[in-house]
C-alpha cells in the first residue's frame, strides 16, 4: 500500500505522543530555519511540507484522521511482510487472485434507482413496439385480405317507388355520374312513351264513344258542385269549380286542371289529375256512391281499379 511521504511527525521532528504544545514549540523552530523570507538557501517546498505538517497536527480532529490512517497502514504492511514471509502452495495461488472490485454499500443504494429507472424505460420501449406491431398487422390486413366493397346506384323517380339497383360501376367518379345521367334519361323517357300511349287511348276512347243522352256532343260535362271531395283505400281526390273551370287535387297535391270526358250512358272519365298520368276516376253521373278510381302501368293499362266514395254528385 501506498504510505503517506513526507511523515508528519518527522517532518517536525516530533514523536507520534507529542502533545500540542510540543508540536507548536518545534514549528516555530523549524519555520525559522525553512522561511525563505528568514533563511536563504531553503526552498519553498520544504517549508511548504513543514506547513501542511503542522495544519494536520495542530487540528485534533485532523490528526486523529491521520494518525488512525497510520495505524490501518501500519497493520496492512505488517500483514504483508507475513503473508511474504510464509510460501504459497499452489493449490491457493488460484484464490489469492486479485479479483474485481465490489461496490460500496453506498455505491450499490446509489446504483439500484439507476437500474430500475432502465428497466423501466426498456419496459416502455417494449410496450410501444408491440402497438406498432399490432397496428401494422391491422393496417395490412385491410390492404390486402379485406375485399373491396363495390358501389350501388338506386336511382328512384318522383312519383315511381321502384328504385333499381343498377350494375358495378367504374371507379371512376366521371363515369359513374354518366352512368346514372344515362339511367334517369332512360326512366324519363319510359314515362314519357307511357305517357302518350295513354292519352292515344283516350283520345281513341273519345272518338268512339256515343253521344251522352241528352247532352251536346262534343261539349265537356260540366260539375254540378263547387266542391267535391273522394275518398277511399287511403287517397284522397278534391274536385272544385272556379268560374265553371274544373281543378283537382290528388292526396293534397298541387291543384291541375283535369281533361273530363263524357264517355256516354251517364259515365265521365276524369284523367290527368296527377303528373305521371297513371290515374284517372270514372263518375256516374247523378251518383255519390257510384264512383270508380283506376290506375294505369307504365304502358297504359289499367292496372288495378278500386271505388271510392265522393261527398256529392260531381256531375
Amino acid at each position: 500500500m501506498h504510505a503517506y511521504r513526507p511523515d508528519h511527525y518527522e517532518a517536525l521532528g516530533v514523536s507520534r505522543s507529542a502533545d500540542a504544545d510540543a508540536i507548536r514549540t518545534a514549528w516555530r523552530a523549524q519555520a525559522k530555519q525553512l522561511h525563505p523570507d528568514l533563511s536563504e538557501g531553503e526552498s519553498e517546498e520544504a517549508f511548504r511540507r513543514l506547513q501542511d505538517a503542522y495544519d494536520v497536527l495542530r487540528d485534533p480532529e485532523r490528526r486523529a484522521r491521520y494518525d488512525d490512517t497510520l495505524a490501518r497502514q501500519a497493520a496492512l504492511a505488517q500483514a504483508a511482510r507475513r503473508a511474504a514471509s510464509r510460501p504459497i502452495r499452489p493449490e491457493t495461488a488460484l484464490h489469492m487472485a486479485p479479483k474485481a472490485p465490489f461496490p460500496p454499500s453506498s455505491m450499490r443504494g446509489r446504483l439500484r434507482p439507476r437500474r430500475r429507472r432502465i428497466a423501466g424505460l426498456l419496459s416502455y420501449l417494449a410496450a410501444i413496439g408491440l402497438v406498432v406491431i399490432v397496428t401494422a398487422g391491422i393496417v395490412g390486413w385491410q390492404l390486402f385480405f379485406l375485399p373491396e366493397p363495390q358501389p350501388t346506384l338506386v336511382v328512384t323517380l318522383d312519383g315511381d317507388d321502384r328504385g333499381r339497383p343498377a350494375p358495378a360501376q367504374p371507379r371512376d367518379p366521371g363515369l359513374l355520374a354518366k352512368e346514372a345521367e344515362r339511367a334517369v334519361q332512360a326512366q324519363i323517357e319510359r314515362v314519357e312513351a307511357a305517357r302518350k300511349r295513354m292519352e292515344a287511348q283516350l283520345n281513341a276512347l273519345e272518338a268512339h264513344k256515343p253521344p251522352a243522352t241528352g247532352g251536346v256532343p262534343g261539349k265537356t260535362p260540366a260539375m254540378v258542385a263547387a266542391r267535391v271531395q273522394c275518398s277511399g283505400r287511403g287517397t284522397t281526390i278534391v274536385l272544385t269549380r272556379d268560374n265553371d273551370i274544373p281543378k283537382v287535387s290528388y292526396d293534397n297535391g298541387p291543384e291541375v286542371q283535369p281533361r273530363i270526358s263524357d264517355l256516354g250512358t251517364g259515365a265521365v272519365l276524369v284523367s290527368r289529375i296527377e303528373p305521371t298520368n297513371k290515374i284517372a276516376i270514372g263518375f256516374t253521373k247523378g251518383d255519390r256512391t257510384a264512383t270508380t278510381l283506376l290506375m294505369f302501368d307504365e304502358t297504359g293499362r289499367v292496372q288495378q281499379t278500386f271505388p271510392i266514395e265522393c261527398t256529392v254528385a260531381a256531375f
